[in-house]
């Protein structure tokens, strides 16, 4: 598309952001780059290095965005006194949300922060935000765990939910599929709890 007016550089942000999005759900990470990007904002390809660093600066601040989206959807999910029920409703709701933003999600699987860059402070802000979802949801099953315990339970738990996820959204798992990733996710949860509650007794 030809520019059509001159864009302020938070404008030009978005716009880049917005075009990166649809280029890496159309076409996967390796359709991104600036001149695809220019392309569809209608600038140069330098325009973007005006605005940011390089392309992993985009695709990490697509992954702080993703991240921001993903905490905002799981704390919709209505908690109870029930612990089991509400791990499965935040599986549950954790698993649909990477599959239906499959290509976005392999972001956070497939895209390495490279060692020269920083990963922002709101993306580790976002994971404390979704571990904080997950230690509450757990909270009725291991009542007696002090907020340390709890919280390294909601981080373990959380990790191993999201490897199902990222496997799953990737469609590259021979049996870990879209089709099969709530079953297994089932298996990871059932047996954690159980864990969490025999560990409990004793």
């Amino acid at each position: 598309m030809g520019r059509r007016s001159v864009h302020s550089p938070e404008e030009l942000r978005q716009l880049i952001l917005d075009a990166s999005r649809t280029i890496v759900e159309r076409n996967g990470i390796a359709g991104l780059s600036a001149r695809e990007i220019a392309r569809m904002i209608g600038y140069s390809p330098g325009t973007l290095y005006n605005i940011f660093e390089n392309l992993d600066d985009v695709l990490l601040t697509l992954q702080v965005q993703l991240l921001g989206r993903t905490v905002d959807h799981l704390k919709q999910v209505p908690l109870t006194s029930d612990g089991e029920k509400n791990i499965d409703a935040l599986t549950h709701a954790y698993i649909d949300f990477a599959l239906a933003n499959r290509r976005m999600w392999n972001l956070l699987f497939a895209h390495s922060v490279p060692n020269s860059s920083t990963v922002p402070a709101l993306f580790h802000e976002h994971l404390n935000s979704l571990t904080e979802v997950v230690r509450k949801a757990l909270g009725p099953v291991v009542p007696t765990a002090s907020l340390q315990e709890l919280d390294t339970t909601a981080r373990a738990l959380f990790a191993g939910v999201h490897g199902i996820a990222s496997i799953a959204a990737s469609e590259k798992g021979a049996h870990l599929t879209p089709e099969t990733a709530e079953t297994f996710a089932k298996e990871l949860t059932s047996n954690f709890v159980r864990g969490l509650r025999c560990r409990e007794s004793h």
